[in-house]
């Protein structure tokens, strides 16, 4: 926030020594201030917070009509969680002086402490139209329509934001989140050329540009049920495409089917010339990486399966003869890795363990990415449980065959306090001052792959991480991903979750996300949790819907029975039914879910061993049953508070699960992303004796 933007106001006449004072107490106050933005420890930026306070109280003894002060008060009461006492003082300081850029922006955070997104947009505009250049309003702006559902118009706000802010990170981030779901109405070049620079971004998620990469490429190729208008070669040359490919998930039955096409047109072009030409080396490698990221799923012909086979055996022959390096089989490499892993190939070891100096570039990133699959490269983790036998649990066999998600990197958040993001998510919860104040032990109990307990270990101060999995695999995967990312606050182990109940551990937070629901004694994993959870300490649970996953579960009980087995060819004829077939009611929400794009995703999504579903009524029992205090929801948006509140009318409260049950029943489809919910565990002391 801008703390000054012009000179202070006339308010009476003070004597020098006064003045001088009140600039001295100003000046202290700004510059402990200034030190509280790079202080981790929550007590310590409390109490700088409190002094920096009382010196801005003090000046303003002096001068109570002083901007700079009434600004810099504003700024504090925000910092300390006292969104109306900010009001009151910036309201104060724009009396003052109303042309105040600066103001106004402090004014526009405060409006959005405040969840009153109409002011904070007035308060933002009023900001950007009395100085254009000297506030970070517009970021402010674009937020805001975001949060009140002009998603539009929040994108193509960060758009011009991202041009003239090229290096921000966290524009770069909200301009993808903003982007997610959208799709264009007709081809725009510029918007064309925009896509192409934002995917060459790294260390962000990509693949919230799914939809607008999709739906850009259909009106460019002219694509419809009947063909496309494009030639191979354009298609081939399409920068869009390529870097799609490399880089999202096509969330498109349409492009999907082309990309099929494309493909079995290059293997059978390479296949009549006896080689990969250069010019389609691109489209190649770009087709490679798609197979890599979506583990192989397209399905493909016989004839294509023909080809493939020839493939194979030529690799397996050349890898037998002395002196064969990778560049004498580069293409054939590639075009064998747009279709199925170099691992499945005989001897593969052979071509792995070709030094890194020996390999052509482009053939040397698809197999950098076949590093990433884990295939034989298991870690050993000490076992905190006893584990099932090999084979004898569905659920691990599961994970271990298919480790899930595959994902490629971490959020892009803000690093604070864990204690302090509580407190912003649930202001009416009294949070102990040992979660403020104190290092935190945090379990994260079924880790799988070890994207959020990662997110966690990196974006929480003073935090120790145990990550549990009862999957080697997928701790595996995990265990190399903190490796790459420099994250050591955190120790992955194997773990029944079932058997929790005699490890004698002592956490402060325990995050179980996406787990109990796949577990038959799910009560039992949740006592063990509990055993280890402080008195006063919270928990965090992510359980599917009952009510929004009624179409999944119709899906999946219709093509249970119809002998599909968890094999590479029954997922990709299940999948094409599922495409096919018109009758499928709400199909949607299978075919737009991001699992429906990847091997391990179609098992998790319509295979699993194990699920159950619950509803906020069932959520309450079970919160009763175990002493636990039911906080809220933390996956909820702005929008859908807003909908809750004109549902349940005045007396609405977010933490109630009645209301929240009543208005799931009216919108079964609300918590389609799961229940996410913190609840604060409150043992009551048992009799001695």
């Amino acid at each position: 926030m801008a703390l000054s933007n012009s000179a202070t106001p006339k308010q009476g006449k003070l004597g020098r020594k006064k003045l001088g004072l009140m600039s001295e107490l100003k000046k202290q106050a700004f510059l402990i201030f200034d030190e509280t933005q790079s202080h981790h420890d929550h007590t310590v930026r409390s109490n700088a917070l409190k002094q920096a306070k009382s010196f801005i109280l003090k000046a303003l003894d002096i001068a109570p009509l002083d901007g700079d002060c009434l600004n810099l008060l504003t700024r504090i009461e925000l910092e300390s969680g006292h969104p109306h006492k900010a009001k009151k003082s910036i309201e104060q300081a724009l009396i003052e002086q109303p042309e105040n850029a600066g103001f106004w922006y402090s004014a526009g955070h405060v409006a959005l402490a405040l969840h009153d997104f109409s002011h904070a947009e007035h308060a933002f505009k009023q900001a950007i139209s009395l100085a254009p250049n000297e506030t970070r309003a517009e970021v402010g702006l674009a937020y805001t329509l975001f949060e009140q559902g002009q998603k539009v118009e929040a994108f193509q706000l960060y758009r011009q934001l991202v041009k003239t802010h090229s290096q921000d990170i966290q524009i770069r981030s909200r301009l993808l989140h903003s982007a997610q779901g959208l799709v264009a109405d007709y081809y725009d070049q510029e918007l064309e050329q925009d896509l192409i620079s934002y995917l060459n971004w790294s260390d962000l998620n990509l693949n919230q540009l799914s939809h607008l990469c999709c739906s850009v490429l259909i009106y460019k190729f002219q694509l419809n049920h009947q063909g496309s208008a494009a030639s191979f070669n354009d298609m081939a040359n399409s920068v869009l495409l390529l870097k799609a490919l490399r880089h999202t998930i096509i969330k498109n039955e349409l492009l999907e089917k082309l990309i099929i096409a494309l493909r079995q047109e290059l293997l059978t072009h390479a296949s009549k010339k006896g080689r990969l030409i250069n010019q389609y080396v691109p489209l190649c490698e770009a087709m490679c990486q798609y197979a890599l990221n979506n583990e192989f799923l397209l399905p493909y012909t016989e004839a294509e399966r023909s080809m493939v086979l020839t493939l194979k055996t030529m690799i397996e022959q050349s890898l037998s003869q002395t002196g064969c390096t990778p560049t004498d089989i580069s293409g054939a490499l590639m075009l064998y890795a747009m279709y199925e892993s170099w691992y499945s190939i005989n001897n593969n070891q052979v071509l792995f363990d070709f030094k890194n100096d020996t390999w052509p570039a482009i053939s040397f990133d698809i197999k950098t990415a076949h590093d990433q699959l884990l295939h034989d490269q298991h870690f050993e983790f000490e076992a905190l449980t006893s584990m099932p036998e090999h084979d004898s649990h569905d659920v691990k066999t599961q994970y271990e065959r298919f480790p899930y998600p595959r994902w490629q990197c971490l959020d892009n958040k803000n690093i604070t306090n864990y204690g302090s993001a509580l407190q912003h998510e649930f202001p009416w919860v009294k949070i102990p001052d040992s979660i403020l104040s104190e290092p935190l032990n945090i379990l994260v109990a079924g880790c799988g792959t070890g994207r959020h307990a990662l997110n966690i270990a990196k974006y929480f101060y003073q935090t120790h991480v145990t990550a549990l999995d009862i999957s080697e695999t997928s701790l595996s995967y995990a265990y190399k991903k903190s490796a790459k990312l420099g994250i050591d606050n955190i120790e992955f182990f194997l773990a029944d979750l079932t058997k929790l109940d005699k490890l004698n551990q002592s956490f402060d937070i325990v995050e179980c996300s996406g787990v109990l629901h796949h577990i038959k004694q799910y009560e039992r994993a949740l006592h063990g949790l509990l055993a280890n959870l402080k008195p006063n300490g919270f928990i965090k649970l992510s359980l599917y819907s009952e009510r929004a996953r009624k179409p999944i579960y119709d899906i999946r009980k219709q093509y249970k029975h119809g002998g599909i087995e968890k094999n590479e060819q029954d997922i990709r004829i299940l999948r094409h039914v599922i495409f096919s077939d018109e009758h499928i009611e709400n199909k949607h929400l299978v075919t737009e879910s991001d699992d429906f794009y990847s091997m391990s995703g179609i098992v998790d999504l319509l295979l699993h061993e194990y699920e159950i579903g619950f509803t906020p009524k069932a959520i309450k029992a079970l919160c009763k049953d175990n002493q636990l205090v039911f906080l809220g929801f933390s996956n909820l948006d702005s929008q859908l508070k807003a909908s809750f509140k004109r549902f349940i009318g005045a007396n609405c409260e977010l933490d109630n699960l009645d209301q929240w049950e009543a208005y799931e029943q009216a919108f079964p489809s609300t918590f389609s992303s799961m229940f996410q919910f913190y609840c604060q565990y409150k043992p009551k002391l048992r009799p001695m004796g």
